[in-house]
């Protein structure tokens, strides 16, 4: 049974049945010139039966990359088989990729159970977040890449294992070497080629090709009709840093798509987080002449009306308390105070407290 990954989630999901997809370059959704220059080079190193570093912020799509990667190469119908170091204990991590064999620790399995190594034999092993891998356990890894041989717990005897590595990592392994927590001759061993995945906001161009993306899997997912954005919606979004990469993008679709009751997702529906980053325009008067500049203006204008409203509502809900409005609305006490002063709003504040005494 292979595993594929879900791009929506970014998690790996059973499949019964092996990928039919011709090109798994085509799940990388975007146009953008940033984006093309990585998938080229991706689509060589797909052919290359090498170990490969995939690199980049959390969210980016590095489990998209990895698939496409092995639909790509030369063994597309061969295992695929994927492990995320971050988050599992030790002993845990150890007997998910090496395997076990009957009586090797208690509560093992009497069967034993086969590893993550041995199960990719003949394909691919991913393993995701490969900074956590801990570092005594670094040094058998990095036997089973050298020596082509697994050993599982308990065992003494190793298993002939063949597999194409790919890894992924959103923090910088040389940091990490020089801070004592990767090998380096591991961290050569699985970078002998690397791909440097694009964060979303330097790739903004293809965030209309991704909000309809995501849009129509939410569809399919809920079993709802199909939903458009509005351009002050894909205005807010490009003004927007995403920190969460595409994973933020797609949990933020889902949301407003799940909040609109109309066919066309509108601000009404947008998160108070995505509200800030947006530029307001100048507060200066525009002569009556100048319709074109105010019809341009006008998204802004509705963004930063409902930004107010916003904080007016959190003053009043919290009784003028500035921590709880501040924590209210996602926010830090100073950037509150920031905006405060902004609207003009800081009358509201005094008014919300004073209504207590």
């Amino acid at each position: 049974m292979e595993t594929v990954f879900n791009e929506a989630v970014g998690a790996a999901v059973p499949d019964p049945t092996p990928s039919t997809d011709p090109d798994g370059f085509e799940r990388v959704v975007g146009t953008s010139a940033r984006l093309t220059q990585v998938v080229s080079k991706a689509r060589v190193l797909a052919g290359v039966n090498a170990a490969v570093l995939l690199h980049g912020e959390t969210g980016v799509g590095k489990e998209v990359f990895a698939r496409a990667l092995h639909e790509h190469g030369s063994h597309p119908r061969a295992p695929f088989v994927a492990l995320n170091c971050g988050g599992l204990s030790r002993e845990l991590l150890a007997s998910e990729l090496f395997g076990y064999v009957d009586g090797a620790f208690t509560g093992a399995r009497r069967a034993g159970m086969i590893g993550k190594v041995e199960a990719a034999n003949g394909g691919t092993l991913f393993l995701d977040e490969i900074a956590e891998l801990p570092l005594d356990l670094q040094p058998f890894l990095l036997r089973v890449l050298e020596g082509g041989e697994v050993y599982p717990l308990g065992s003494n005897k190793p298993r002939r294992v063949r597999f194409r590595l790919i890894a992924a990592c959103n923090r910088e392994l040389p940091v990490e070497i020089k801070a004592g927590r990767f090998r380096m001759d591991l961290f050569y061993r699985i970078s002998v080629t690397s791909l440097h995945i694009p964060p979303l906001r330097e790739r903004k161009e293809d965030l209309p090709a991704l909000v309809e993306h995501f849009a129509e899997g939410v569809a399919e997912r809920h079993g709802t009709r199909p939903k458009r954005f509005s351009s002050e919606v894909l205005e807010a979004f490009a003004s927007y840093s995403w920190p969460g990469n595409l994973r933020e993008l797609r949990n933020v679709v889902e949301a407003m798509m799940l909040l609109s009751d109309d066919d066309t997702v509108g601000l009404s529906a947008l998160p108070l987080d995505l509200l800030a980053p947006v530029p307001a325009p100048l507060n200066v008067p525009m002569p009556e002449t100048a319709n074109a500049n105010a019809n341009a203006h006008a998204p802004l204008r509705g963004l930063r009306e409902a930004e107010r409203e916003a904080i007016e509502t959190a003053i009043g809900a919290h009784a003028g308390n500035i921590t709880l409005v501040a924590r209210g609305l996602g926010i830090s006490r100073s950037t509150l105070y920031l905006k405060l002063k902004k609207y003009g709003l800081e009358h509201s504040l005094n008014n919300a407290r004073s209504s207590l005494s």
